[in-house]
Order: C-alpha cells, then sequence, then structure tokens
C-alpha cells in the first residue's frame, strides 16, 4: 500500500518536522494521507512505547504532533471540498443504533472513510495475481488481514508478493509450476487457469521493476 508515501520527515531549524510530500487534490488523495498520517502516528507512538527508538529531546513527540495538527487540518478540508462531516461534529447515537441520514450533498466521515478504504484496496487487490486466482479469499479478507495476502492455499501469513505477478505460493516453494497449474483446475477448471495466465501476463507487461510498482 502506499500511504505512508505521503509523509515524510525533514530537518528545520535543528529539528525533524513531519510534512506532506504534496497537498492532497482528490478524496483518495486525502484519504491516503490521512491514513499515512495515522500510521505513522501509531507506529510511532508504538515504538516509543516498546523502547525500539529513544526520543530524549522530545523531537519524536513533536512529530507526532505536527502529524495530528496536519490530520486535523486534512479532515477540515475534506468538508469544505467533499462535504464530509468531521467526527466531532457527527451525531452521537446509542449503540446498536443507526444515525440519521446525512444532509443532502453530505456523508459522515467514518461512512467517506470505509468507502474509501475499500476503493483503496480494491484498487491495490487487483494489481495483484491473487485477484485473478481461485484460491484467494477476496478483498474484504485482504482489508481485514490489513493488506495480508488473501490466500486461501498458504498454510500462514503472506504479507506481501516479491512482485505482484508473482504467486506467493511459488515465491516460497511451496509449489512448482506444474503443480499450481494443476491446483488452479482443481479448484477453479480450466476457465480459472485461463484467467490466471492473462491476468499474469497483463501485471508482467505492465511492471515497473525500478518503483516495484504496476503502472495502470
Amino acid at each position: 500500500m502506499l500511504f505512508y508515501s505521503c509523509v515524510i520527515s525533514q530537518f528545520i531549524l535543528g529539528r525533524t518536522a513531519v510534512e506532506l510530500q504534496k497537498q492532497p487534490e482528490t478524496e483518495m488523495e486525502y484519504w491516503q494521507a490521512i491514513e499515512g498520517l495515522g500510521g505513522f502516528i501509531w507506529s510511532t507512538n508504538h515504538d516509543l512505547a516498546d523502547g525500539r527508538i529513544q526520543d530524549p529531546s522530545g523531537g519524536m513527540d513533536r512529530d507526532i504532533q505536527d502529524a495530528r495538527q496536519i490530520s486535523t487540518r486534512l479532515v477540515s478540508e475534506l468538508g469544505e471540498k467533499f462535504g464530509v462531516i468531521p467526527p466531532q461534529d457527527c451525531p452521537k447515537v446509542e449503540l446498536g443504533q443507526k444515525p440519521p441520514k446525512a444532509p443532502k450533498g453530505k456523508k459522515y466521515y467514518w461512512d467517506w472513510y470505509k468507502k474509501m478504504k475499500k476503493l483503496a484496496y480494491s484498487i491495490d487487490y487487483e494489481k495483484i495475481i491473487c485477484s485473478a486466482c481461485p484460491f484467494s479469499e477476496g478483498v474484504e479478507r485482504m482489508i481485514s488481514l490489513g493488506s495480508q495476502i488473501p490466500c486461501g492455499a498458504f498454510g500462514g501469513c503472506l504479507y506481501k508478493l516479491r512482485a505482484p505477478y508473482l504467486c506467493g505460493m511459488l515465491d516460497t516453494k511451496s509449489w512448482g509450476e506444474e503443480e499450481l497449474r494443476q491446483e488452479i483446475i482443481r479448484k477453479g477448471g480450466e476457465a480459472a487457469l485461463v484467467r490466471f495466465r492473462i491476468k499474469e501476463a497483463g501485471l508482467k507487461a505492465l511492471f515497473d521493476p525500478k518503483t516495484g510498482e504496476v503502472n495502470a
């Protein structure tokens, strides 16, 4: 996923500062930036709490505060540009109850967030070979796993494919090429193998080895 690419640390006046590489323009760019900032805040707090990083000067704590301020600003801009009602202004309801329908032309923040998250994961999912594999457990499973590969054949956790067109069962040497072919046919028939091979060829053609991304 590309969420963290929205956030960088630079030295300004002798201290680190969190800034955006670019100002987001589309709803997806806003979601990626907010998600990246949230991930930065969570991982930095986690590392500090576990002692993996030290912060004697308090610079990392200031970075966290910077990230929170930027995130708050972006959420505010969402309301101005796209009619997204910020979390603090969303109606409070009892557990199990549904909130009233959002005003015309508006949407509640967490409804917007979940919609954009599914869209972002769906785009990423279509850029890996798993999206054409009968053993894949689907994009919803990928979301629930936190972007891990939703492989129903691998007996463990696949965190990332080495290349988007390379099946994890081959990369881990769990299966060979012929076994992969036979297993796909057994699971989904000859048509499944055709879909798999077409997707594989398309991803190879669009893959940029310099960036490690599929240019689509």
